[in-house]
């Protein structure tokens, strides 16, 4: 198995669900987290994390609770200027993927 194959398995068991990146988001003041649909997330979407001030606590406790670092992005537009997005699961209900595959076009449907 090379190293991307390899790196590409330790992601996915380490796949976590929204709800967690939003409750350590929020613990380290984040301005704003939402999920959003990814066509480079293994899991399909992504959390993404704004902060106002560089988020070192964030990338910190991240790390040593899922076992791997984030990317934080400095950005010129969003709800603030730091942001971070990391794979994860969408909270069950709240989207239905309709026909295609991944990397395809899909109809999406949010579900109440």
């Amino acid at each position: 198995m090379d190293g991307t194959a390899l790196r590409l398995v330790l992601a996915m068991q380490a796949t976590v669900p929204f709800e967690f990146v939003q409750a350590v988001a929020a613990e380290c003041e984040a301005v704003e987290c939402y999920w959003r649909e990814s066509d480079r997330s293994f899991t399909g979407f992504v959390a993404e994390g704004w902060f106002s001030e560089l988020p070192s606590a964030f990338a910190a406790k991240w790390a040593a609770v899922v076992g791997y670092s984030v990317l934080v992005r400095c950005v010129s537009s969003g709800p603030a200027p730091f942001a971070v997005s990391v794979p994860c699961t969408v909270p069950g209900g709240q989207v239905q993927l309709l026909g295609g595959q991944r990397g395809g076009r899909v109809r999406c449907q949010l579900v109440a």
